[in-house]
């Protein structure tokens, strides 16, 4: 128990550091007069993360820390804070030359070059954070009324099917995206600096620095997905008893990757399944669990498929 009280309050250290460097860039957002339309709208989404933090803070501070506390908690949100202070350098460095009341040209041409890009790095990884907060909360709010003992048997299993087919379609989500960082850093990684000698140096190092950001987002997609596998897990295991295992399922390009049960709510079987890596490249299809009633390529209708074993 001292164990996980003293990682509780870890936690609680910096997610309480990380609320204070949201608040403190939201403040230097507001505080920039003229500023471009896309660092304004930045502030959405760090109004988005503050409440999950908080409500992180309150949950570890009660009964239902052990249920929050997986791996992935403590590293999602120490790069939610480190990511909000090095957002903060590169914003007073984009705007170095300007004033209170005036934002300088080539500040926006800055904003303009790598700008966007690196705004939209920025924002994936705060949205990284908010979703694998509440991913673990809500899962552990699950878990909590189901175990309660008020539900009655059917809508205890409903409730964990649609939370577990939810979690199937972000893990799904957090596939896409992952495939698209890894795009992105290609792209960039070959990606010549075309601007002239003048600005050579400063094209250079906002290069480096959006590269560095996107390898971020690339960890901190993977601890989301990391954390909805996690959470599947349990909530099978209080469904049926039994524990699922999976990893390493992905699609790229136009393909598609499914894992765990599709449509095989209200089915009576309860496989153990214990799934690796499964991978759909170009326009294949990938499928881990057991998958029913789906007409896709070489699955039949009606049948069930266990695929990735």
């Amino acid at each position: 128990m001292a164990d996980g009280l003293s990682v509780a309050a870890s936690v609680v250290a910096v997610a309480t550091a990380a609320i204070q460097s949201i608040q403190f860039l939201s403040k230097t957002i507001d505080d920039i007069k003229h500023a471009p339309d896309a660092i304004k709208t930045i502030n959405a989404d760090l109004q988005a993360v503050e409440p999950v933090l908080s409500r992180l803070n309150a949950a570890l501070q009660s009964k239902e820390q052990a249920v929050v506390l997986c791996n992935e908690i403590k590293p999602a949100v120490e790069n939610c804070d480190r990511a909000c202070k090095a957002f903060q350098e590169t914003l007073q460095h984009w705007m170095r030359h300007s004033t209170a009341e005036k934002t300088f040209w080539v500040d926006r041409w800055r904003v303009a070059l790598f700008g966007q890009e690196r705004i939209q790095t920025f924002k994936g990884q705060l949205n990284d954070c908010k979703s694998t907060l509440t991913v673990a909360l809500s899962t552990s709010n699950v878990l909590t009324m189901t175990r309660n003992g008020v539900l009655l048997e059917g809508m205890k299993t409903a409730m964990l099917q649609q939370n577990e087919v939810a979690l199937q379609q972000e893990m799904a989500r957090t596939e896409r995206e992952q495939s698209g960082i890894e795009s992105s850093l290609e792209r960039l990684s070959v990606h010549g600096d075309d601007s002239g000698d003048s600005l050579a140096v400063d094209v250079k190092q906002s290069k480096e620095e959006l590269l560095e950001e996107m390898r971020q987002q690339k960890a901190s997609n993977e601890a989301l997905r990391k954390t909805c596998e996690e959470a599947i897990s349990k909530l099978v295991y209080e469904r049926t008893g039994n524990t699922i295992k999976i990893k390493g399922t992905r699609a790229k390009d136009h393909s598609t990757a499914l894992a765990g049960w599709v449509n095989t709510l209200g089915e009576g079987f309860k496989p153990n399944l214990d799934i690796s890596d499964t991978t759909a490249d170009g326009y294949s299809f990938a499928g881990a669990g057991v998958i029913m009633d789906l007409d896709f390529g070489n699955l039949r209708q009606g049948t069930s498929a266990d695929i990735g074993k």
